[in-house]
């Protein structure tokens, strides 16, 4: 009986051990020392917490068994352990978004993880009546617990730039946390470093120097500039690109006349809001975010020119100065504007919001109107799209849907009789069904872009000029291109080197060539 005993802790260590394996190779795609050191490691704390008599043990094991259980399914239900950009948009996303997310996602992941982790404390409460002594995995925990801390040291300084990288930025720790203990240690050490990082994009001072891609000012006579700014709208679902579905029939007339253009081929910058709103507003780029800080944003550069500047957004744009919400990438550039409405999640209400800006008597306007658009949880719509569309998906409908909102800014633009540059794109794409700032997913970069102007100066010629020699538009492009509608003067050096680079920054943080992504 004392040699079965002994044989069944061995057996345990042995299976917790083949389990963190599998899961770093085939869950996490992780296949290195520390990955394997770690994942073993707290696998092992939470079975020892488990078993342990103490109640606050217990609990604490028991709660670490939900997080260990959540993070394994959505890594297998999102193919790939969560992302960078997803860890830094909890930070940056408001109760009511939480809710919505979690109400989607309650069936799929929280109930599951809660299921399997009842079940596992059941099993691990009959596996206790069998062990000899709890001395065993306590001295291989404390072992392993300090093998994990030398060997992530080891890395830390072995690996080439990431302590200069640290001491620069904090994240950079994070980042290498999340990649090295990818099961739940990793993503909290990321989430409670990069906390504390975000008070940059609180500042709501003004920036004085422009990016060095501007060298002067010049004519243009562009009047009314308005960006509507899509959110998780995958190109391919709209039937003015050719979806079977007719999904898109407003957009189709307004940008198939004189002077627009449906322009195909387009991908964003990122997979991911925070990123892609901010490299299109704002001149950082994938490899740095140094110039979000430096040079005057798009939307100060409106100001300075002489634009009234608007912010008409269906989404919140994170923290205003000295609140203890956590900040936004792309607030930080919203914040600069004049004129600042949300509308909490409800497209419908931009239209009158627009309506009412355009009845004043500025003359130059610089608007950016931010829908919710195709964003899960897939409900943003109706029953007139319900019925124009009665055997459509949840995520056709919400195509639908801003189909009609576009259409009911386009009318009042013509009510107004207001002479306009109207640009229509989208944040970043999507995976339909499972969402955006995933690992993997080429269709979380191809987006809609669409165009019409008064202007026959800056016609669909205008836009094609920016695409790259592949035959793609990047979402790299858009600060260009409203810089250029705005009276700046590009140096053509700048514009064609960071046109024929065509890269994106991935959900990971990590810059790839857009011709890479699978």
């Amino acid at each position: 009986m004392k040699n079965t005993k002994n044989n069944i802790n061995y057996i345990i260590l042995l299976l917790i051990f083949l389990i963190s394996i599998f899961l770093n190779i085939f869950v996490f795609e992780e296949n290195s020392r520390v990955p394997h050191v770690s994942t073993f490691t707290i696998l092992l704390i939470t079975f020892v917490l488990i078993i342990s008599n103490s109640r606050l043990k217990k609990f604490i094991g028991l709660l670490l068994l939900f997080l260990i259980n959540l993070k394994i399914i959505y890594s297998l239900y999102f193919n790939g352990n969560i992302t960078i950009s997803a860890l830094q948009s909890m930070l940056e996303t408001n109760t009511e978004e939480a809710l919505l997310m979690s109400d989607c996602l309650f069936f799929k992941l929280i109930l599951p993880s809660l299921i399997l982790t009842i079940a596992l404390l059941c099993f691990l409460a009959k596996v206790k009546k069998h062990l000899k002594s709890n001395l065993l995995f306590l001295y291989t925990t404390l072992f392993f617990t300090v093998l994990t801390v030398i060997l992530t040291i080891v890395d830390i300084k072995d690996e080439y730039k990431l302590i200069p990288n640290i001491k620069e930025n904090k994240k950079e720790l994070g980042v290498f946390l999340h990649h090295k203990t990818p099961l739940v240690f990793g993503d909290a050490a990321y989430l409670l470093i990069a906390s504390y990082g975000d008070s940059k994009y609180s500042d709501t001072s003004e920036i004085e120097k422009l990016n060095n891609s501007i060298i002067a000012k010049k004519s243009n006579n562009n009047k009314s500039i308005i960006l509507i700014m899509g959110e998780s709208s995958l190109f391919s679902r709209y039937s003015a690109y050719g979806y079977h579905l007719n999904t898109t029939p407003h957009m189709a007339k307004i940008f198939s006349t004189e002077n627009a253009c449906i322009v195909n081929n387009v991908h964003s910058s990122a997979p991911i809001t925070r990123d892609s709103v901010s490299m299109t507003l704002a001149f950082n780029t994938p490899e740095s975010e140094d110039n979000l800080f430096s040079d005057k944003s798009i939307v100060e550069m409106a100001r300075y020119n002489g634009y009234k500047t608007y912010w008409l957004g269906s989404q919140e744009i994170g923290k205003k100065k000295n609140t203890s919400t956590h900040g936004s990438k792309y607030g930080f550039i919203a914040r600069k504007s004049d004129y600042i409405k949300l509308t909490n999640y409800n497209d419908n209400k931009l239209v009158f919001l627009l309506s009412q800006i355009l009845s004043d008597n500025t003359q130059k306007r610089f608007i950016v109107i931010h829908l919710f658009g195709n964003h899960k949880p897939y409900n943003n719509y109706d029953e007139i799209d319900k019925k124009a569309l009665p055997k459509a998906e949840k995520y056709d409908l919400t195509i639908s849907h801003t189909d009609r909102i576009v259409n009911d800014i386009f009318n009042v633009i013509n009510e107004k009789k207001i002479d306009y540059n109207l640009i229509y794109t989208s944040d970043h794409g999507e995976v339909i069904n499972v969402g955006h700032g995933l690992k993997k997913g080429r269709e979380q970069y191809l987006i809609p872009f669409m165009y019409k102007s008064t202007n026959s100066n800056y016609d669909c010629h205008f836009i094609e000029s920016f695409r790259n020699k592949d035959g793609y538009l990047s979402g790299l492009m858009n600060k260009y291109i409203l810089s250029e509608l705005l009276g700046y003067k590009i140096d053509k050096n700048v514009l064609t080197k960071e046109r024929e680079y065509d890269r994106v920054l991935t959900a990971n943080e990590e810059v790839i060539t857009f011709s890479d992504i699978k």
